[in-house]
């Protein structure tokens, strides 16, 4: 782990139990000085402004303005979870999640009864994204284990407080058995949340472009689509006059018969070349320009 790494993981995780344990003992002017102490911290971290401008340029954006608004958004997905952790599942900053008429999509996909998917890629509020979906519709996500058990708690009592819910495969579970848990949702007629742009390795995914540059993404949301029936709606959110305004789009449809790995990865080509779109049109939304693997795709040669 190179030592910008590892500065980044230790000030997220420090962070945010200093934020969570402040805002159950604080009140509303607590997370005003919470707000204030990050955006110091954003301004003066200078070996992770220079990575996440080393990153930006390599994606072939203008690094200026973009590093400063990367940052804000940073720090509200923050604000958002000490916020819950605050005030519970009432939190306002779920209200600050707009969601347009599209939602219907998702209504329609879930009317069916063979459960749904909604997937989004890792964007800024992405953690509290469930407790805004569970106000209409009971939500489950579906998360990796992470070798960090304080982030894992974090995220198990975000989730929980938002009145959604987190299940995550036991260490040492196959790729069947990862499956096998998230096909079990579905087929209870849930809802499945599910953000999806986590790159693989070369034999785990399969190829698509993001600013440019190649990586492989998973294609097992796909794989329980087809196995289940269950609908598979992306999601899209971005910032404005201080709300997220959250659109939808139409089911992925995955054609009967052929083969089921080129249907699958048909699909997630298709989710990714939308992603690229959206991410070209709201950049500062990415939570993953500080991610190891995304820092090193993106600052490799492309393809």
């Amino acid at each position: 782990m190179n030592w910008t790494r590892k500065i980044r993981k230790s000030a997220t995780v420090t962070f945010l139990n200093w934020g969570c344990r402040l805002a159950r003992k604080g009140n509303p002017k607590t997370l005003i000085r919470l707000r204030r102490t990050l955006r110091i911290f954003a301004k003066t971290a200078l070996p992770l402004r220079r990575q996440l401008r080393k990153n930006i340029k390599a994606a072939g954006l203008p690094p200026d303005n973009l590093v400063n608004h990367y940052f804000e958004r940073a720090i509200d997905q923050m604000i958002m979870l000490a916020e819950i952790f605050q005030n519970g599942p009432e939190s306002g900053c779920l209200d600050q999640f707009h969601l347009d008429d599209s939602f219907r999509y998702l209504e329609q996909a879930f009317a069916k009864g063979k459960g749904a998917i909604c997937i989004a890629p890792h964007i800024c509020g992405y953690p509290v994204f469930a407790g805004v979906l569970s106000r209409r519709i009971p939500c489950v996500i579906f998360a990796r284990n992470n070798k960090d058990r304080r982030k894992m708690q974090i995220s198990e009592a975000a989730v929980k407080m938002a009145q959604g819910e987190l299940i995550y495969p036991p260490d040492g579970a196959t790729k069947a058995q990862r499956l096998q848990i998230a096909l079990d949702v579905l087929r209870k007629g849930r809802l499945l949340f599910l953000t999806p742009d986590t790159p693989r390795k070369p034999h785990e995914g399969t190829a698509v472009t993001l600013f440019g540059r190649q990586a492989y993404f998973p294609t097992g949301v796909f794989v329980m689509s087809l196995r289940t029936g269950a609908p598979v709606v992306p999601a899209w959110w971005y910032d404005k006059d201080g709300l997220y305004h959250t659109r939808f789009s139409e089911p992925i449809e995955l054609p009967r018969g052929g083969s089921l790995r080129e249907k699958t990865e048909t699909a997630m080509k298709k989710w990714a070349a939308q992603t690229d779109a959206f991410l070209h049109e709201h950049p500062e939304m990415w939570w993953n320009w500080l991610d190891k693997r995304w820092s090193q795709i993106l600052t490799r040669d492309r393809r």
